[in-house]
């Protein structure tokens, strides 16, 4: 009992230890301390290291602006989803001071309505945004980071106002040097290899080949188009997923429609399309050797 005691004592040490000055992080030899404070919304100083949990106090949006002004060079950042006009404004007035500002986003989520307006105003302000361009037409952008010449941030945390305030979301934010440059290291490879990928050019007027035949559709893998059949079924899945057939085999059908299931109650009941002749609009990708439109919009889908 009393070997009990003690362990318990210790173990309430540690855990008080832990949260208010970080924890130590090693093998058998000498443990390396790592600092990890509560949140401040402020540039980290040197050799310090900080992560967030959104919800402590759902100011992550806050956190990424103080890195943002803290920055003397250099910004480069890459995010998948990107709504937020604060964090938008911050990077403008970081590029009029005469910072550098670079940006990639995903194609998907650029051309969304909620995205457009962000990348209209940093690219209005002469940040040129670049976009993934993936050589099968699969494949998102999905990292969520940030290089400045002292700092890093990198997590889970998309910068979106559901990300800040009901997300279970995390961030890390750093100053390390070897980390921070290895991260920089991965984001310039990007930026350069899609350079010309202009995020607005895409949003603002995709390049479209036309309304084709659903027989056609592994012809255009990585463009966007119009594809048009005779639906033969509007499947839903065990998860929710709806696939638009038009085969009645799909495992030797050239092309289908996807809908996921955050997307799919927006469309209703589609089984009624069931023999009618409809039109799918987007990016044409490929999965698992087959051709497919993903719609998460109501106006990709007429008949």
């Amino acid at each position: 009992m009393r070997q009990k005691l003690i362990r318990a004592a210790l173990a309430a040490l540690l855990a008080i230890a832990a949260g208010g000055v970080g924890y130590s992080a090693g093998g058998s030899g000498a443990a390396a301390a790592v600092s990890i404070p509560v949140q401040t919304v402020t540039a980290p100083p040197a050799g310090s290291t900080r992560v967030i949990y959104s919800l402590d106090q759902k100011q992550n949006d806050k956190e990424i602006i103080a890195l943002i002004d803290g920055a003397k060079t250099h910004i480069y950042f890459a995010i998948y989803e990107f709504t937020l006009r604060d964090v938008a404004e911050a990077l403008v007035a970081a590029k009029k001071r005469g910072v550098e500002v670079r940006g990639l986003v995903d194609a998907g989520e650029s051309s969304n309505s909620y995205d457009k307006p962000v990348i209209k105003l940093l690219t209005d302000a002469g940040i040129p945004v670049e976009t993934e361009k993936h050589a099968d037409g699969n494949g998102i952008m999905h990292i969520k980071a940030l290089v400045t010449d002292s700092a890093y941030a990198m997590g889970s945390y998309n910068w979106t106002g559901s990300a800040t305030t009901e997300n279970d979301e995390i961030l890390e934010i750093g100053t390390d040097p070897a980390l921070r440059q290895v991260y920089e290291n991965i984001l310039t490879k990007l930026l350069d290899a899609y350079r010309g990928t202009s995020a607005a050019a895409q949003a603002a007027a995709p390049v479209s080949a036309g309304t084709i035949a659903y027989t056609d559709a592994p012809n255009h893998i990585g463009e966007y188009a119009s594809v048009r059949g005779t639906l033969v079924d509007a499947y839903t899945s065990a998860s929710g997923t709806v696939f638009l057939d038009f085969c009645k085999s799909y495992k030797t059908c050239p092309f289908s429609g996807v809908i996921f299931a955050d997307d799919a109650k927006q469309f209703g009941d589609l089984s009624s399309l069931a023999g009618k002749v409809v039109t799918l609009t987007g990016k044409i990708s490929s999965y698992q050797g087959k051709a497919e439109i993903v719609l998460s919009e109501v106006s990709q889908l007429s008949h």
